[in-house]
């Protein structure tokens, strides 16, 4: 079970909500990549401070290297 938090995301003129993995610590202009999207993603929000377990993270987020 690995450990999540909702955040929102945002790249160009695109929004959305997705868990990531709890271990990137997301804050507010933390850029992130995911896995096969070329583009970056900046977290807007971190909507969850406290994080939440989930069985199956799916998600293949990383950090940014500027």
């Amino acid at each position: 079970m690995g450990h999540v938090i909702q955040v929102e995301l945002r790249t160009a003129t695109t929004h959305t909500l997705t868990w990531l993995d709890a271990a990137l610590k997301p804050k507010p202009g933390m850029i992130l990549q995911c896995d096969g999207d070329p583009r970056p993603w900046t977290v807007v929000h971190a909507y969850n401070i406290t994080a939440h377990e989930m069985r199956s993270d799916q998600t293949n987020w990383k950090l940014a290297a500027r």
